[in-house]
């Protein structure tokens, strides 16, 4: 082949083109980087390259002569002498085979064998050996990355996809499980996509595509179970001369809905679904702009349940619950598709009706209030209900949504005092109760940081020995402008606002902080009683608050007491034991309060034997022993003393204000009275006065029939009365701002040129800036007068006596004169002189509740 003794011609340029070639293939052999050789018929080599030498680090000696398939090991033998048979026959040949090297280290390789001719005779074969270790290497690593991708990628927890254009090139099972069963034939991506995102991809995957960078874009699926929500990041690359998407995809569906029921709650009630009172007002407020813009009027309803706290109270919070529900439902299906509810109370709720006139108000609360005429049937329970609303309207009576709001509050309290109607319009003419009421909501809220909270003492006095042995802290609200303010004006304001927690937890540490102090006065050390609402009793952490105060005051927790209502042991008795016992375990006494006002009956009570050490009488049974007919509840109450001794309890009798109840109760073995016959709710210095004496001692004379010895601040002579003068008042001047209010019955007992004495169940303050009105019939003539209270005095529970001054001329002065003296000596001949309003009746049962 390579035959160097070639004759040459003498022709310079002819030489070199016979010579060529065989310069050219024999370059060609020895610097093939590869393994190269010719070997004749039977597979002897002849001529090796150098680089076969160099790769299997063999000499030539050991190389020529030798067959191939020497370097060969027997496992491929068969393969090989198939390729050589069939190249000696002119065909050429290719095969993977493996090359042994001198170390015995295999070398896979690709073995090229073509036919060597000479006159048209096959007389051998050239071969070329290419190293395949690296090759193969790299493939095997391509193969393996792409197993260990593919195994990633069928495993990953995200989606992972390639799209051109908007035809799937790739997507993982979980990428398709995202997208459900919209891409199995590669169809188009936004198929399965919520439409309202089809838009917002497009604009992505098309901003993208032109040169945009990677992307986060969130987008949305509908499945049959439901919305499931992803985020996705998507990066663009040139596959195949195509700009191609490649992304991720994650679910978060979880989130999302965690994140929107978040901001759900943050908007609306979770019980019923509707908007809460944030949202009312942020919706309110827009509407207003609306209706300035347009000139049109708007309408806000405050809408009361009247029969919700029974129904709550009664048969617990999984029906009131249901009921509450129920309720919304109804609402919202009754409602124009204009209109706006929201509940903001536990059962309050607000309407707001845009573009209105008064006649369609007015026709609005009657649909609403018809609606509900038929009862809610709730666990085999039928609950009728009842609705009040109250209704402003702006801009009339407010142009802000907290004016609107406080004036629909007002009418609904209106609507509640007059009881004429189920629903009133706002109007200034409101009474004393209902703007007292008003503006007390309004001060409650910084009534705590402006520290204008009391504490009251009553004390409970062993019947044997009128020893006090303990006592009842009782809240009480120092107004600025209304004087001493009692719970049952302000509580349930405080639970509607949500700031008797806050309240309680202030009680609670005062409580035991007064407490401590005077005992570290060294006075009589005694359990002072705190009141506990159903709710607070059943929080969770109840007793570990209470030891936290106990410790923060250095109070031993025996001189601790909690009272707590009967409609508290009625609502999970499983809870209740485990509170119960709880607070006797760590010393804190337990009270059952106003007993038998509610529907536990004295067969429940003895499942309490061992966890209340004190029951409570009510002083509604009290009451009863003053009248001499009234055998049952005489009855009564020995049964439940008797019971009540029985099952290892004492007794406390409440609210005892005279001396023949203090006899009876003797007679059936009370163990404790409360009540104002001792002592009425003082104040803690006044109260450290009682304990540095240790007894109280109980008037000969029933609270009844003593005469009041008081300061009568009035210069002028007085008419008194028999019995008293029905009358009328009202509040006109409040802070120099002149208020229009309704009337309020009260009863006046004397009256002067100076001014009267009156009684009423209202509370004011002894303030010259509260200016009222009283107004009554005296001798046929109707008698206006104006003043202010100067001097006042509780004579009973929730009654009071006031003293009036006049605020006249001298000319109205006169006049007075003059018909007093014609009623004063009318009054000698006969205590009830015509046409005057007197009353005859008991003048306490005119303001019984």
């Amino acid at each position: 082949m390579f035959d160097n003794k070639r004759k040459k011609n003498t022709n310079l340029s002819t030489d070199h083109a016979i010579e060529y070639p065989d310069l050219f293939f024999r370059s060609l052999f020895e610097g093939n980087p590869n393994i190269a050789f010719y070997m004749d018929v039977n597979g002897v080599i002849a001529l090796p390259n150098k680089h076969f030498s160099e790769c299997l680090d063999y000499t030539n000696d050991e190389i020529i002569l030798n067959k191939f398939d020497t370097f060969l090991p027997d496992k491929e033998a068969l393969s090989y002498k198939e390729a050589l048979k069939n190249v000696m026959i002119g065909k050429n040949q290719y095969i993977n085979t493996v090359l042994i090297h001198k170390n015995g280290t295999q070398i896979e390789c690709q073995l090229t064998l073509m036919p060597a001719r000479s006159q048209d005779h096959i007389i051998g074969a050239f071969g070329l050996v290419q190293d395949l270790t690296n090759k193969n290497l790299l493939k095997k690593s391509l193969i393996e990355s792409e197993l260990k991708f593919r195994s990633f990628a069928d495993e990953a927890s995200f989606g992972i996809f390639i799209f051109q254009g908007n035809q799937l090139i790739y997507g993982n099972p979980k990428f398709h499980t995202f997208m459900g069963p919209y891409l199995i034939n590669n169809e188009c991506l936004l198929d399965a996509l919520h439409p309202d995102d089809h838009s917002t991809i497009q604009s992505n995957i098309n901003e993208l595509t032109v040169g945009g960078i990677g992307k986060d874009v969130p987008f949305r699926t509908i499945k049959e179970d439901g919305t499931h929500y992803y985020e996705c990041h998507i990066k663009k690359i040139m596959y195949q001369n195509q700009a191609t998407v490649v992304g991720s995809v994650q679910e978060v569906t979880k989130y999302k809905k965690a994140q929107l029921l978040t901001k759900f709650l943050a908007d609306h009630d979770e019980l019923t679904g509707l908007p809460n009172s944030r949202f009312f007002r942020e919706k309110l407020e827009q509407e207003i702009v609306v209706s300035k813009t347009l000139n049109q009027k708007l309408a806000v309803m405050y809408v009361d349940l009247d029969r919700f706290k029974y129904i709550n109270d009664t048969l617990g919070h999984p029906i009131g619950d249901e009921f509450l529900k129920q309720f919304a439902d109804k609402l919202t299906k009754i409602l124009d598709h204009h209109q706006f509810a929201a509940r903001i109370g536990a059962d309050e709720f607000l309407i707001l009706c845009p573009n209105v006139f008064r006649h369609t108000v007015t026709q609005q609360a009657e649909k609403i209030i018809n609606a509900f005429d038929a009862p809610f049937i709730v666990k085999d329970y039928r609950l009728p209900i009842s609705l009040s609303i109250g209704i402003s309207v702006f801009p009339r009576d407010g142009e802000d949504s907290t004016s609107l709001i406080k004036h629909a509050d007002a009418a609904l309290h209106q609507t509640k005092e007059n009881k004429q109607s189920n629903y009133q319009m706002y109007t200034h003419k409101m009474n004393i109760v209902g703007y007292k009421r008003f503006t007390l909501a309004s001060d409650l809220q910084n009534s705590l940081e402006l520290s204008q909270f009391e504490l009251y003492y009553q004390p409970k006095v062993d019947i044997a020995t009128q020893r006090i042995i303990g006592a009842e802290a009782l809240i009480r609200w120092n107004h600025p402008e209304w004087g001493l303010v009692s719970p049952a004006e302000f509580i349930p304001l405080a639970e509607e606002i949500g700031m008797m927690r806050q309240i309680d937890r202030w009680i609670e540490y005062t409580a035991c902080l007064q407490n401590k102090a005077w005992q570290d006065k060294d006075l009589p050390a005694i359990p002072i009683s705190i009141n506990l609402s159903a709710t607070r009793f059943l929080d969770h952490d109840l007793t570990a608050n209470l030891l936290d105060v106990l410790g923060q005051t250095h109070l031993d927790p025996k001189y601790l007491e909690v009272e707590i209502v009967e409609t508290a042991l009625l609502e999970n008795e499983k809870t209740v034991f485990t509170i119960l016992d709880s607070l006797r375990q760590n010393g804190i006494g337990i009270n059952l309060d106003d007993f038998g006002t509610g529907y536990s009956s004295l067969s429940y009570l003895k499942r309490f034997k061992g966890r209340i050490n004190t029951l409570k009488i009510d002083k509604s049974f009290i009451d009863a022993l003053s009248d001499t007919d009234d055998e049952s509840s005489k009855y009564i109450i020995k049964s439940i003393i008797e019971l009540a001794h029985h099952l290892k309890m004492k007794v406390v009798a409440e609210g005892v204000e005279a001396q023949e109840q203090l006899q009876l109760l003797q007679d059936f073995h009370c163990n404790l009275i409360q009540g104002y016959l001792f002592s009425k709710p003082v104040p803690a210095d006044t109260f450290t006065e009682l304990l540095r004496k240790e007894r109280v001692k109980a008037p000969v004379e029933p609270i009844s029939r003593r005469r009041e010895v008081y300061e009568n601040r009035r210069k002028h002579f007085r008419v008194d009365l028999d019995y008293p003068l029905s009358a009328m008042i009202t509040l006109v001047q409040f802070h120099e701002q002149h208020v229009q209010l309704g009337n309020t019955r009260i009863l006046i007992e004397n009256i002067g040129l100076g001014g009267l004495r009156f009684l009423s169940d209202l509370r004011f303050g002894i303030d010259s800036s509260l200016i009222l009105k009283v107004e009554t019939n005296i001798l046929g003539k109707k008698m206006t007068f104006l003043g202010s209270v100067v001097w006042t005095k509780e004579l009973k529970s929730e009654v009071f006596q006031y003293d009036f001054k006049f605020i006249m001329n001298e000319n109205e002065r006169k006049i007075l004169s003059q018909l007093l003296n014609k009623f004063a000596l009318l009054l000698n001949e006969n205590p009830l002189p015509p046409d005057c309003d007197f009353v005859t009746t008991d003048k306490y049962s005119v303001f019984a509740k």
